[in-house]
Order: C-alpha cells, then sequence, then structure tokens
C-alpha cells in the first residue's frame, strides 16, 4: 500500500531540488529600460527578464553585477564575473560566446526642429554625435570612417547622459538603441514637466539591427545558457516577454 507522506517530509525532500540552481556571477550593463534598477533595488526590464529566464531554464541563478560595456569586459578578462551580457566589441580573451538572445535597433536621433536628414551613417560627417560606449567598433566601416570627421565625437557609457546632451543643445545626434534613448528622452522631458506629449525627435535608422550576445569564461555555462534559450524559444515564454514588453514585436 503506497502512503502519502506528511507534508514536512515530502518538503524535506524537495529541498535539494529547489536549492540545485547554480549560482553565477554575471556582469549586466543598465541600460533601462532595457535592465534598470527599481526603487526597491531590485532589478527589471526587457533584457534582465529575458536573461533570468534563460537561467532559469538552463538550471541556473544570475548573482548581478553591474557596470558599463568596458567595465564588464575588464571585469570578465580579470575573472571578476563568470560571464556577462551583452557582449559589444571585440570579446576579451578566454571569452566564449552564446547564441543570439536579444536584438538591438541602434539607431540615430535628431531634433525634429533642426531638420537633419541622414539616410546613410556617412551624413553624420562634420556633426557632434554623441553615441554609446564601443558604438565605433560594432556600427561598421562606414559609420567608423565618419565618426573621424566629426565636429565633435564622444561615447557616453551611462546612456541617460546622452539625452540631456540632445534635448539641451550639446550635440546634434545621439547614437543608440532605440528603446533606450526614447525612454531617457522622455525621462528628461517628464522631469523638465514637458512629458506626456510626442518626443520632439526623429529616429533614422541606419544601422542593420545587432544580434547581441552573452560571453563566459567556462564553454560549459556557454552550452547551459544555450539550451535554456532554446527552451523558452521552444515554450513561447521568450516571445511572451517580448510581448509584455512591446505589443509589436
Amino acid at each position: 500500500m503506497h502512503r502519502l507522506l506528511p507534508p514536512f517530509l515530502a518538503l524535506l525532500i524537495l529541498l535539494p531540488s529547489l536549492a540545485a540552481a547554480e549560482t553565477v556571477r554575471f556582469g549586466l550593463r543598465e541600460a533601462p529600460p532595457l535592465v534598470q534598477t527599481m526603487p526597491d533595488g531590485q532589478l527589471r526590464g526587457l533584457e534582465f527578464e529575458l536573461l533570468t529566464a534563460i537561467f532559469a531554464a538552463a538550471d541556473l541563478q544570475i548573482d548581478p553585477y553591474l557596470g558599463s560595456n568596458a567595465r564588464l569586459a575588464l571585469a570578465a578578462g580579470e575573472g571578476a564575473v563568470e560571464g556577462f551580457a551583452p557582449v559589444v566589441g571585440m570579446p576579451p580573451d578566454g571569452l566564449y560566446l552564446t547564441d543570439s538572445y536579444i536584438t538591438y535597433h541602434n539607431v540615430a536621433v535628431t531634433l525634429a526642429t533642426r531638420g537633419i536628414r541622414l539616410e546613410r551613417p556617412g551624413d553624420l560627417r562634420g556633426l557632434r554625435v554623441l553615441a554609446f560606449q564601443r558604438a565605433g567598433k560594432v556600427l561598421g566601416p562606414e559609420f567608423a570612417d565618419a565618426i573621424l570627421d566629426a565636429a565633435d565625437y564622444r561615447e557616453e557609457p551611462v546612456q541617460a547622459l546622452q539625452a540631456k546632451g540632445l534635448l539641451y543643445g550639446r550635440y546634434d545626434v545621439l547614437i543608440g538603441e532605440s528603446r533606450v534613448l526614447m525612454y531617457n528622452i522622455n525621462q528628461v522631458l517628464t522631469a523638465a514637466g514637458e512629458g506626456g506629449r510626442g518626443l520632439p525627435v526623429v529616429e533614422h535608422r541606419l544601422f542593420a539591427p545587432n544580434h547581441y550576445r552573452a560571453g563566459f569564461r567556462d564553454p560549459v555555462l556557454v552550452a547551459r545558457f544555450n539550451q535554456g534559450l532554446s527552451r523558452i524559444r521552444a515554450d513561447g515564454s521568450y516571445q511572451a516577454i517580448l510581448n509584455r514588453y512591446d505589443p509589436t514585436q
């Protein structure tokens, strides 16, 4: 005869499996609304939720380490983290790349009142350009050539500061991920009491989409990450997360 275990014994049996997820020190770049720290100190955002779901499907758990693109690459090279995402530009030596887990739509953004027309990266010549960190290494040779002749070019690791550079007239063009730029522009306008209306900017799609990957020092973690990614794509949870943040995806 089979008997049901008392509830507390059943829980004791389950505890090892509940605690089985391996914790991985993993670097993330804070870039709202993709990855952001909420008032309660918790991380939220489209990219963070995707990564958390991938890790969970691989029986892994993220121990987050926040830093800029350059700082994350340095931390991985020094062994301060076991991996990081996204890998922007050339990965440090000893890092193994995963399959692509997210697509960024990098764009150029200008003020509508300026009437600036941009159709290709070469049109940025002569303009003051503020871009995300390592943009010159990932946006292609035409962009790399154009910024050599820009009136002013700078890469800003804190992307929240990019919006102020455009709105306050210090730069003519912002370069960055569309969702990140629009979020930060809206935040600056809201803080100034000018939110709630259409954003006074024009988005120029000069670049092909960038399909970003994570990187790990251990190839075993790469394989587990890829398996987790495949699982959440197959069961629909990957698309569900995209839809929750952007129904047009």
